[in-house]
């Protein structure tokens, strides 16, 4: 009966957390290792009973058997506080947590009982017993729920204990007036057992997360041995008889924990697509209009040049046209610069008739310098006889 109240009480606790957006997405991730620290308190039971033997007949020369005595641990069971420090794993697949938790905890709940029997054998009045536990720890796995920065989620695994037990036997005396030495013996033992429960977190930054956790846990019960004791035969005489407890632990807890989760830091944003490199600039364009010798009249073929860059001019955006004229060396350096200037702004007038406004010519002459065939002073090239038409 025990275990069904209990674990309704886990699914209730987990009902109440219940998200009620059952499809929002998590928006931290859970996943990896972390480490914590927890503290809260802790509540239950620790049933058992301390029995001393029966006297065996012939303990004392003659004597009957006499029947032991049981003392059961009745006493108020103390709530305490306890905390320690937890690890873990988790792994999560999209809103779906899976992870194994190990926990150890210190503080402990203690019971103690008085033996007020007047006369049973073994067990004198004003004797008592305490048992206690000290420390516990867990290896449980965890199922849970992610939605926005929450986390519900169940556990459950083994657990262990330690379960003291401290027995004070008071003195006493025997029917025959032989005293009974009082004594105190311990023993202690861990004790393993189921524990399950449930929980909710909440991550208020990408590492940190804060909980609440409850779980319920039936360690079982184990017997350990208490040493002898002195007690009464038939007829008030003095025998020696083992003492052994048995002990046992169940046990509430509730904490709140605090977790660091070793998460790796979100991607850096991607880096800006480089933009793209700009085109390369067109080359220019160049026409060439070529001249007879020590003439600055245009040709029919080279008119038929002067129309294909006038062409070219209105085809695209109006842009400044170039006008370089050029001689070959023959003829003085000022003659020949005479007659590039002449040849330059006849080829001009020609664009403009063509409809090239004379404003986008830059016009000029650059006499017999750069020779599009280098030659010595003197020669008559005629690919040095030229204007030369530049659209950027």
């Amino acid at each position: 009966m025990r275990y069904s109240v209990h674990a309704a009480a886990a699914a209730a606790l987990l009902a109440m957390a219940a998200p009620t957006e059952a499809q929002a997405p998590p928006t931290v991730s859970w996943g990896g290792p972390y480490v914590g620290l927890s503290l809260g308190g802790e509540w239950g039971q620790l049933p058992g009973s301390v029995t001393v033997a029966p006297t065996p007949a012939g303990a004392v020369t003659g004597s009957p058997a006499v029947p032991g005595a049981t003392r059961h641990l009745t006493g108020q069971t103390n709530g305490a506080i306890t905390g320690g420090g937890q690890a873990g794993y988790n792994y999560q697949i999209d809103n779906f947590v899976l992870g194994v938790e190990g926990d150890i905890k210190g503080g402990g709940i203690s019971t103690r009982t008085g033996a007020p029997l007047g006369g049973a054998p073994g067990i004198p009045a004003g004797s008592n017993f305490k048992a206690s536990s000290d420390w516990d720890a867990s290896v449980r796995a965890r199922v849970g729920y992610a939605w926005n920065n929450f986390l519900i989620y169940g556990t459950g695994g083994i657990a262990f204990a330690d379960a003291n037990l401290k027995a004070n036997f008071a003195s006493a005396t025997a029917p025959n007036g032989t005293a009974l030495r009082g004594r105190s013996a311990s023993g202690s033992t861990t004790l393993t057992g189921p524990t399950y429960g449930g929980g909710v977190e909440y991550a208020f930054a990408p590492n940190i997360s804060v909980g609440a956790e409850y779980r319920y846990t039936d360690y079982g019960r184990d017997t350990v041995g208490l040493g002898n004791v002195a007690t009464t035969g038939a007829g008030g005489a003095v025998a020696t008889v083992p003492a052994r407890a048995t002990i046992g632990l169940r046990d509430n807890t509730v904490l709140l924990k605090v977790n660091y989760h070793f998460v790796a830091p979100p991607p850096p944003p991607p880096m800006p697509a480089a933009a793209p490199a700009p085109p390369p600039p067109a080359a220019p364009r160049v026409f060439i209009v070529f001249f007879d010798w020590d003439k600055d009249v245009i040709t029919a073929q080279g008119m038929q040049v002067v129309q294909q860059a006038a062409d070219a001019y209105k085809s695209g955006a109006p842009v400044q046209i170039q006008v370089t004229g050029y001689t070959d060396r023959s003829g003085t350096a000022g003659y020949n610069q005479r007659l590039s200037e002449r040849r330059a702004n006849n080829v001009a007038r020609a664009l403009t008739r063509l409809g090239v406004p004379r404003e986008q010519m830059i016009v000029s002459g650059r006499g017999e310098n750069d020779n599009r065939v280098p030659t010595a002073a003197g020669v008559r090239e005629p690919q040095n006889r030229r204007v030369e038409l530049m659209a950027p």
